[in-house]
């Protein structure tokens, strides 16, 4: 039965992988078409309409095929964490990194840094100087990325981590952003490396997502993990 149910879960996400990939054809022919229209208004809430589709398909894609099938290594996830960081800086966000200089876990560097970009993109658009802390226990690296904005009331906070929940309810349905799949996305991530992720109340208001990954003995090399 077991395995029945894993059968059919595959093949669901397979069909709606290749629905979702085919979609994209229609929206291309419906762009192209679009631009053939006269009256200048009906044609801007024609492609803003499209570009919300294009989002959504994207999305689903995203989240659909996870990407989970690439290379596993021994990485240091602190570096990974300040590179992930230094980026958002650069770009004029107000984090900050504090914590540990160093410490191992086994996974892909390019779904982990997916993941962890998700949750501070996250704790940047919604609340303020955030930041990110690494720590470890005697069998896991825990990383919280804490911030100062609204937060998500505990009711709220599992349903959050389920597809196409968003927390800015009253958003406008023409934005072609926050479908919420960022959070699913990064839970998909870490769960599929043997984490876990939970959303948490931060003392003095916000939210700390905290995201704990089984440590690993085998040593890296920053500096390459770092670039």
């Amino acid at each position: 039965m077991q395995r029945r149910i894993a059968e059919m879960a595959s093949q669901r996400t397979r069909m709606l992988t290749s629905v979702s990939h085919d979609l994209r054809t229609p929206i291309t022919r419906m762009r192209l078409r679009a631009e053939y229209i006269e009256s200048s208004e009906t044609k801007a809430k024609l492609l803003r309409d499209l570009d919300q589709m294009e989002a959504m398909v994207g999305g689903c894609l995203d989240y659909l095929r996870g990407g989970f099938q690439q290379e596993i290594v021994a990485l240091d996830l602190a570096s990974l964490l300040q590179a992930i960081v230094d980026q958002f800086v650069d770009v004029g966000a107000n984090a900050r990194y504090d914590g540990i200089d160093h410490v191992n876990v086994l996974g892909s560097p390019d779904n982990l840094e997916r993941a962890f970009s998700n949750l501070i993109d996250n704790a940047v658009k919604h609340g303020e100087n955030p930041e990110i802390r690494v720590l470890e226990s005697d069998d896991a690296a825990v990383v919280e990325i804490a911030d100062r904005g609204p937060g998500i009331p505990q009711a709220r906070r599992d349903l959050m981590l389920e597809p196409f929940e968003r927390g800015d309810v009253g958003a406008s349905s023409n934005t072609t952003e926050g479908f919420g799949l960022g959070l699913a996305i990064a839970r998909a991530i870490v769960e599929a490396h043997c984490g876990r992720l939970t959303l948490n109340e931060r003392t003095g208001g916000g939210l700390i997502a905290r995201v704990s990954l089984p440590k690993t003995d085998i040593e890296t090399n920053r500096n390459e993990l770092s670039k």
